[in-house]
């Protein structure tokens, strides 16, 4: 019998602390977004696990056609303001995705997936019930991970440039979470389960490969602190990320 992927509770309400920040998000994009079809939340927040002050509010938005540089000025300012009024968050990261994208059959290892595993939709139709269930397949984590040597490149030179203590900290966290999130990548088609949160994505990684625990914990200073000197952050990128990188080359090359 297959056994399919779990999907996040759209039932529940969500923590009280972001209650504020989500109606206020949904009703500024609705009003500043011309092209808007459907808002879905994501992260630590969707999952209910998420942190005050800590924690980042992440969101999909479909639009039906592509955002006007006016929109893209309405909508920065948008984030600006919620970023300002509600510091129950870090920041805001929203990805814009066109509905031609999303119902297209050779994305639906990414967008099918990621509406229906890895949403709640807040407000719109809701384009996860247009697709069935997924089950654990090497195709879901090249779509999440195809990126992976391109990303950690981008991210070591964000580093080196930066002068700011608190970009450096920020670039850290997205080079741990990055790395945690491709490490269970590596081993997601082995599990009959899903990661959502950091945890989740050593524990699941490190059950086959233990001998990877010393990296990890770095992964986690990255994250969470403490802060660590530039040298040792770019060695993690450049040593393990490109461990990373060669063990999903190695099996893909494999399972292809």
């Amino acid at each position: 019998m297959a056994k399919f992927l779990p999907q996040l509770d759209s039932q529940t309400a969500f923590q009280l602390d972001f209650m504020p920040l989500l109606m206020a998000a949904v009703t500024d994009l609705q009003s500043q977004v011309t092209v808007l079809h459907s808002i879905y939340l994501n992260g630590s927040i969707a999952y209910r696990q998420a942190t005050r002050g800590i924690s980042d509010l992440n969101l999909t938005v479909v639009i039906t056609s592509p955002l006007t540089v006016e929109d893209q000025r309405r909508i920065a300012s948008v984030s600006q303001t919620l970023r300002r009024d509600y510091p129950v968050i870090s920041a805001i990261d929203i990805t814009w995705v066109l509905l031609d994208d999303v119902l297209s059959i050779a994305a639906i290892f990414k967008w099918g997936f990621w509406l229906k595993h890895c949403s709640v939709c807040l407000y719109g139709t809701n384009l996860s019930e247009q697709f069935g269930d997924f089950e654990p397949c090497w195709e879901i984590a090249k779509a999440f991970n195809y990126d992976i040597a391109i990303a950690l490149v981008a991210i070591e030179q964000q580093i080196r440039r930066t002068k700011s203590i608190s970009e450096y900290q920020y670039y850290c966290r997205c080079a741990g979470k990055k790395m945690l999130r491709s490490c269970f990548m590596l081993v997601a088609i082995y599990v009959d389960d899903w990661a959502y949160t950091d945890q989740q994505c050593a524990d699941f990684f490190l059950t086959r490969y233990p001998d990877k625990a010393t990296e990890i914990e770095r992964l986690f200073v990255l994250i969470n602190g403490p802060q660590v000197p530039k040298k040792a952050s770019i060695f993690m990128l450049s040593q393990f990320g490109a461990w990373i990188v060669n063990e999903f080359n190695n099996i893909e090359r494999k399972i292809g």
